[in-house]
């Protein structure tokens, strides 16, 4: 329990960055819903998803190997935008806006393909989604944050300032076991009902 409070913690102090990374994800969905000039970039994106989830549905234990794939994918990709976002937080800002952009077009394409997308929303993207977006965005939060606190960092040791006085940096880099057990079970579960659940409400 005393994991949880401090995970609670951790993310209370991580409010601003978590809210920023929500409306980064919202304006990368308006922006694939909204723009045409993007298309080829989000189809070629939607293709390869598409051709991945295919391949794996001719093997045997097809849901196996999807619940696999989704699941390593989601997580290595979250574990790396955080460790990545030390780069000044450009890989989270992307990966948001990619991601959003990629549920817009998706949306829009369904949409203008006469499929009821509030149906294709409700079914087939809400049952994960709850779990499987809030973990990306928190995982971005912590990115964006690291990313603020190199560049404090390096901006301190510019201006001669000692290494990490307030402890900020050390309290990040202990708050990332809490986080990876987070988004471990959280995209594990999120996986888990995409492949049996959302497959069986796309499907059925």
């Amino acid at each position: 329990m005393s994991s949880l409070r401090e995970f609670a913690a951790d993310l209370a102090r991580l409010k601003r960055y978590i809210f920023t990374g929500a409306l980064i994800f919202i304006a990368g969905i308006a922006i694939g819903y909204g723009t045409d000039a993007l298309d080829r970039f989000l189809l070629g994106q939607a293709d390869s998803l598409r051709q991945t989830v295919e391949r794996l549905d001719q093997m045997d234990n097809a849901q196996v190997w999807i619940f696999l794939f989704i699941f390593f994918n989601n997580f290595i990709k979250a574990v790396a935008v955080v460790f990545l976002g030390a780069l000044f937080g450009i890989f989270p800002v992307f990966l948001l806006t990619v991601n959003g952009m990629l549920l817009g077009y998706i949306v829009s394409v369904a949409a203008e393909s006469g499929i009821d997308a509030g149906s294709m929303v409700v079914r087939g993207i809400l049952p994960h989604g709850v779990l499987e977006l809030t973990a990306i965005i928190i995982a971005a939060a912590y990115g964006l944050r690291y990313g603020g606190l190199i560049f404090r960092e390096l901006a301190g040791a510019i201006r001669g300032r000692r290494r990490d006085e307030r402890g900020e940096l050390k309290r990040f880099h202990g708050s990332l076991k809490r986080l990876i057990a987070f988004l471990f079970l959280s995209l594990l579960a999120a996986a888990f009902i995409e492949s049996t659940i959302t497959f069986w409400l796309v499907r059925g």
